[in-house]
């Protein structure tokens, strides 16, 4: 028996297992990347955890030759660590719960040129739920002006970071952005829609992400596309992903129409944002129970090995009787 077969293979605790229904995923959390692994070595790494790479190769003796591979394969992508076998590797555990002291901890403000309610005092109320992540979508232009007042609002709020969606206009340059961030240093993220063709790219600055795309973005609509674009696999998202519902967990919206929502897309209204206060549908048990709808419990998803970095969409669903039903615009293989 060779040194490599005498030791055994102990994998790093921020790279985890996930099974699914036709093949396994691997995620590394730490460097934010996954692999996606046959049935085989997932149970290989979950079975014989504490056995030696040689043990282990002796209960596949006729497959000896791809053991080595799978365990080389994980030394390649450093997946783990080799140890000796009388030596015991004492990783901290990742923990599997997230908790948050603050209720509601991201928002989306949806917006048009109808006005159909007062924006300001949105951003206000979350600041009075100590609520630190905003997106805010504009389905009409706002000038740069416009844009200035409302940072310059929320600048003194309990907001960490925003994020803009913009209609094209020609004073939307890369460096009026770039000016308006060092003024507004929350600002994370810009994405301009309906731009010129020849003005599409993504510049990635300091920590602001600025996009310009040629898609027409007009309404909610857009939302819930399940995609390898949206793949995150992170540590935040993965915790969430096994307690709560890791798209509406702690969310609360108001749409174009000033209805406040779970997310704008849904048809649920709580309520018109002006009768109403964030806070009082925030604190309505009825408004929370869809934060608790985990991807262990949504059709295909359950059976899905990419379901925990993977954001969920309850608004479009195939069966809208069904809260539980596979998000409709996934078009993921099993």
């Amino acid at each position: 028996m060779n040194n490599f077969d005498k030791k055994i293979f102990s994998l790093y605790p921020s790279c985890v297992l996930v099974n699914g229904k036709n093949k396994d995923a691997l995620y590394d959390l730490q460097r934010q990347s996954y692999s996606l692994i046959p049935h085989a070595l997932y149970y290989i790494l979950t079975k014989y955890n504490k056995q030696t790479i040689g043990s282990i190769k002796e209960k596949y003796a006729d497959e000896a030759n791809i053991i080595s591979e799978y365990f080389k394969f994980m030394l390649d992508k450093d997946y783990g660590v080799l140890c000796e076998k009388n030596v015991e590797v004492m990783f901290r555990p990742l923990p599997h719960h997230v908790f948050s002291p603050k209720l509601i901890t991201n928002a989306i403000f949806d917006y048009d040129k109808n006005e159909s309610y007062n924006l300001m005092e949105g951003i206000r109320q979350l600041s009075l739920l100590k609520c630190e992540n905003l997106e805010l979508r504009f389905y009409d232009y706002i000038s740069l002006s416009r844009l200035t007042d409302v940072l310059k609002w929320a600048d003194d709020t309990t907001l960490r970071d925003i994020e803009i969606m913009l209609q094209y206009g020609e004073d939307y340059t890369f460096k009026n952005i770039l000016n308006i961030r060092l003024l507004y240093p929350r600002l994370r993220k810009v994405s301009i829609v309906n731009s010129p063709k020849n003005l599409e790219c993504i510049y990635s600055h300091e920590e602001i992400f600025i996009i310009y795309t040629s898609q027409e973005i007009n309404d909610e609509s857009h939302c819930g596309i399940c995609s390898p674009w949206y793949y995150l696999p992170k540590i935040e998202l993965y915790m969430e992903s096994l307690s709560f519902n890791n798209c509406l967990n702690a969310k609360i919206s108001i749409d174009r129409f000033g209805n406040i929502k779970n997310c704008p897309s849904m048809a649920k209204s709580w309520g018109k944002f002006g009768v109403y206060t964030l806070s009082e549908v925030a604190n309505n048990k009825e408004f929370q129970k869809i934060w608790f709808i985990k991807k262990d419990d949504i059709d295909k998803c359950k059976e899905c090995e990419l379901r925990y970095m993977c954001q969920d969409c309850r608004a479009y669903i195939k069966d809208k009787e069904n809260i539980y039903s596979a998000p409709t615009k996934c078009n993921y293989v099993l």
